[in-house]
């Protein structure tokens, strides 16, 4: 298995695989940075261009996305795919998921703490933070990224690749539009535009 990138995210990532029991075999793919070292924890190596990671896909095709932004998320899903290469959903074994007409897509991130209600619908590679809360009657878009400590509220509903701050509230029924980002802590009131940036509390442009 191959984790996406080499930074931060990436790491807390390896920790939910370590909890889960299953580290063995997995590498790091970083072709950016060049400060990156060969081995993660000396102990994980890192790979640095599409043809190593096609060896290790012809073995096991799973690759988690390891970094946060939406568009680098879907870029480097797609980079991947590529080469031969199946987005691979890690849930950590201590979020809680519901039981009924949970629709998760692949490639996701839920990480920690996390807790997902019932009747919810969470696009492809969607990351979903550590101690988020997604409530009852939930829409969330393609490649989101929903900072730790997200609260979205019933019937909420976002588009892709929108950005949700660290502990922002959306409060329940509001709609948020593609490429939008919701500030840290904000309290979003109202319906958000495609591509908005709101901040504050009640959240405005």
């Amino acid at each position: 298995m191959i984790i996406v990138g080499a930074g931060g995210h990436a790491r807390e990532i390896m920790g939910v695989l370590h909890e889960l029991k299953q580290t063995e075999g997995v590498h790091f793919f970083d072709d950016v940075s060049e400060k990156t070292p060969s081995t993660i924890w000396d102990r994980f190596p890192v790979i640095r261009s599409l043809e190593e990671a096609s060896v290790i896909f012809r073995r096991d095709p799973r690759f988690i996305i390891g970094v946060g932004k939406p568009a680098l998320r879907k870029s480097l899903c797609e980079k991947l795919e590529s080469a031969g290469g199946q987005p691979f959903s890690l849930v950590s074994p201590f979020a809680r998921i519901g039981s009924f007409n949970v629709q998760l897509g692949e490639g996701l991130n839920i990480m920690t703490n996390a807790v997902i209600t019932q009747d919810i619908s969470i696009g492809k590679g969607t990351l979903v933070h550590m101690n988020c809360t997604v409530h009852h009657d939930c829409i969330v878009g393609e490649f989101c990224e929903l900072s730790p400590g997200t609260h979205l509220l019933g019937k909420v509903s976002l588009g892709d690749f929108v950005a949700i701050g660290s502990g922002a509230v959306i409060l329940p029924g509001v709609k948020i539009g593609d490429n939008a980002i919701i500030g840290a802590g904000a309290v979003v009131t109202k319906n958000v535009e495609a591509g908005s940036l709101l901040k504050g509390v009640p959240a405005k442009k």
